[in-house]
């Protein structure tokens, strides 16, 4: 088994050069780095927010618009099925935040108006008396669909954040209804609020011509099925020439409804009826592109799936001639007049927009809509000087505990497999060093903890080879004999027990976030590379040894 072809020696050599030479970006200072390629200057690891500072927010989730937004979009399902089962009804209005109320015309239709609403949606539960019904949510699934956009809003901000470059940002759950967002080493916090801020939430209506016709730029009542939108080019002339009113709408908390913003401003706005054609969660794709036409100016193509193409085919089949309004973020930013059916699955979207602002939109699409808006009620920066003063702890602790290590090895094993198993210990941090540069992997406080731990793991399988050569020497055998077979036998053991480990550290990365996540990252990289170091590595390092030596008796 020590007999290793020369080709698998010069692999093994080969590996270890390299993991040297991608673990080096990290020691060199920046005045060389700036000297040699940007995808090797660039492969370096990040250090936590708990290291080199960064952003911390709270954010709150407006959990109340969402779920005035399901019980109208319930709404007006539940219209359609009432007058589908010819079920005579007044009205069916929305508590805010509540529940539906459905006014019949007959109270002796209620048992059939029951069995319309079940049809909706069985969850639902129905009370009142008469020729009133009041539905709402379970507290189960009211818990629950809390539950879905918290976990989906935490989704997003974390694609967010992963494509504007800074990675490894703790995103956690914090109550029912807040997310605490951590970014390391963000020092102005502009560009990253913006795009928290941002819901990016697009959405293809259908303008009721009957209410814009009647020539009233702000019509004092529409339809039930209808609400008011604002105009990018309403919005942008209103910040204009009006910049108090563009800031109160900034500034109010919680955020003002499209309809509250053209009730209340006057801003040029559409009457669109709330149904939604087709919607963002539909998008599979969004680019920032310049037109062919036109001089060229910056847009935005998107590309649906195969239901919202579809949906989108159908929906401009049957509406030819009549306007479509595309709103994002609650503005429509354009309301063409549909020409034919669009069957192609995908489309533009025009408007005055800027080459920065048509690749954050992009970006913003790309990563999903916000389905909540969140707001920030707590902020603050975190500097690095705490970090400087955990790196140097932290360093400290790392060096005391592989010095320990090293002298315990030397110790127990004598300088010559000694000195293996803590060369082998050094290979091996290198190559969780390169593992993590190469991963662009952050490294945290609990990360170092991992490093220290990793010394300790690095020489584990080397304990139990060398103990293995000790008992094969005790019965008699030659020292090649007994190097060869103590590393055949330890090997089920090693496998066994770095094993177990690691799957305790894909759990801890898999359930864990932050903190959690750096010491699993070092952990389990830690353990994959220590069966290369402490096997595979330490055995070429014997077999060159036995070559050269050629020892008659083994000191171990």
């Amino acid at each position: 088994m020590l007999n290793l072809p020369r080709w698998q020696t010069i692999v093994i050599a080969g590996i270890t050069l390299l993991s040297a030479l991608f673990a080096l970006p990290n020691l060199l200072p920046s005045s060389v780095l700036d000297h040699m390629p940007h995808w090797y200057s660039s492969s370096r690891i990040n250090l936590g927010l708990d290291l080199r500072g960064g952003a911390h927010f709270l954010l709150e989730a407006d959990l109340r618009s969402v779920l005035n937004e399901r019980l109208t979009n319930l709404s007006d399902s539940m219209r359609a099925e009432l007058r589908k089962q010819q079920v005579p009804f007044k009205d069916v209005t929305v508590e805010p935040g509540r529940a539906l109320v459905v006014n019949l015309r007959d109270e002796s239709t209620r048992s059939k108006a029951i069995e319309a609403i079940r049809a909706v949606d069985p969850s639902l539960v129905i009370s009142g008396t008469g020729d009133t019904i009041r539905v709402a949510y379970s507290d189960q699934e009211m818990a629950k669909k809390k539950k879905e956009v918290i976990d989906q809003s935490i989704e997003i901000l974390r694609r967010r954040v992963d494509e504007t470059g800074t990675l490894e940002p703790t995103i956690t759950r914090q109550g029912d209804e807040r997310i605490l967002l951590q970014v390391p080493g963000i020092k102005d916090t502009t560009d990253l609020k913006r795009k928290i801020n941002q819901t990016a939430k697009l959405t293809f209506h259908l303008v009721n011509e009957d209410v814009a016709a009647t020539g009233q730029n702000i019509p004092q009542t529409v339809p039930p099925t209808t609400y008011l939108v604002p105009t990018r080019e309403g919005m942008q002339e209103l910040r204009r020439t009006n910049p108090k009113a563009w800031e109160d709408i900034q500034s109010a908390n919680p955020r003002l409804s499209p309809e509250q913003i053209c009730r209340r401003y006057q801003p040029q706005c559409l009457p669109v009826l709330k149904r939604v054609v087709v919607g963002g969660e539909d998008l599979d794709d969004s680019k920032a592109t310049f037109e062919q036409q036109q001089g060229g100016r910056p847009i935005i193509s998107f590309t649906f799936n195969s239901a919202g193409g579809r949906a989108f085919c159908a929906a401009t089949r049957a509406n030819i001639g009549k306007r479509l309004a595309i709103q994002l973020d609650g503005e429509i930013i354009s309301a063409p007049v549909v020409q034919s059916a669009i069957c192609g699955g995908s489309g533009i979207i025009t408007g005055s927009f800027t080459t920065q602002q048509t690749q954050e939109q992009s970006l913003l699409l790309r990563s999903g809509a916000l389905p909540a808006t969140l707001t920030i009620i707590q902020e603050s920066t975190v500097g690095a000087d705490l970090g400087a003063d955990a790196i140097q702890a932290g360093t400290v602790a790392a060096l005391v505990g592989t010095l320990l290590v090293a002298i315990f090895m030397f110790v127990a094993y004598g300088p010559v497999f000694g000195g293996f198993a803590n060369l082998a210990m050094l290979v091996n941090l290198l190559m969780v060093f390169a593992g993590m540069s190469i991963l662009g992997a952050s490294l945290t406080l609990p990360g170092i903890a991992g490093l220290v731990l990793t010394a300790g793991l690095a020489v584990d399988a080397n304990v139990l080879i060398y103990e293995r050569v000790r008992e094969e020497k005790a019965l008699g055998r030659s020292p090649f004999s007994s190097l060869a077979t103590g590393y055949e036998k330890a090997m089920s053991a090693i496998i066994d027990a770095n094993l177990t480990t690691l799957v305790a550290g894909v759990l801890l990365f898999g359930f864990g976030s932050g903190p959690i996540r750096g010491f699993a990252t070092t952990l389990t990289l830690g353990i994959i590379t220590s069966m290369f170091s402490s096997t595979i590595f330490t055995r070429m390092l014997l077999s060159v040894w036995v070559r050269w030596r050629r020892p008659s008796e083994l000191v171990i």
